[in-house]
């Protein structure tokens, strides 16, 4: 990232994409907000809600976060998702809180949303269902907004406390491939083999795993 991007305001970020792109304001906020507005937020003058941003994000083929923050999401936070996702089907919620953290507070669909349900499935578990159920008041909104019956679904599973534990030979060898490719600094690597040991723990299915070597 160049220093003039870190020193970018969020009006700034969002005016320099639109012209690198040529596009016009009316192109960006469609029927959804006014010319004026946009020019406002451009100029630092008004705050567009996260909702807003998100449709400003879609149309200049960028991400939120990007805007926010001149970054994007990255691997980080996807993998953040992936160790919370495994720690919870293991039956590890507390660990599971903590490894979410990077991924909780990005505003990027559907990850973002899946963060922050995997927080509420955590925190239920750990008793703080109060808190969980908050969490999940807040999400819900947002996935009718997309009309999206697998996150609903799994939300209702949440709210019931549902949930269960498997560990597996498969699992397991994912998990410590998923390390070494940690201690080596490959995240790509790191990240698939998460994905992985998700998958078999969310089918609850026995296999026989990858090769080792």
């Amino acid at each position: 990232m160049s220093g003039v991007e870190d020193k970018e305001t969020l009006g700034q970020r969002i005016r320099r994409v639109r012209t690198q792109q040529g596009l016009s304001l009316a192109k960006v906020v469609g029927s959804d907000v006014s010319r004026a507005f946009l020019n406002q937020v451009e100029m630092g003058k008004a705050r567009p809600s996260i909702r807003v941003l998100r449709i400003i994000a879609e149309r200049l083929g960028t991400e939120v976060e990007y805007l926010l923050e001149g970054r994007t999401a990255g691997i980080e936070r996807e993998l953040a998702l992936e160790k919370g996702r495994v720690l919870l089907a293991r039956g590890e919620p507390k660990r599971a809180l903590l490894a979410l953290r990077p991924a909780i507070a990005t505003y990027d669909w559907p990850l973002g949303t899946d963060a922050r349900l995997a927080q509420a499935e955590a925190l239920i578990a750990l008793g703080r269902r109060d808190e969980g159920l908050a969490v999940l008041a807040k999400e819900r909104n947002e996935i009718e907004l997309h009309n999206d019956h697998h996150r609903r679904d799994r939300m209702q599973l949440i709210e019931r406390g549902e949930h269960f534990r498997f560990s597996g030979d498969a699992v397991d060898k994912h998990l410590r491939m998923a390390d070494r490719a940690q201690r080596l600094g490959n995240n790509h690597d790191e990240l698939e083999h998460y994905r992985a040991a998700r998958v078999l723990l969310e089918a609850g299915a026995e296999a026989t795993g990858p090769k080792e070597t």
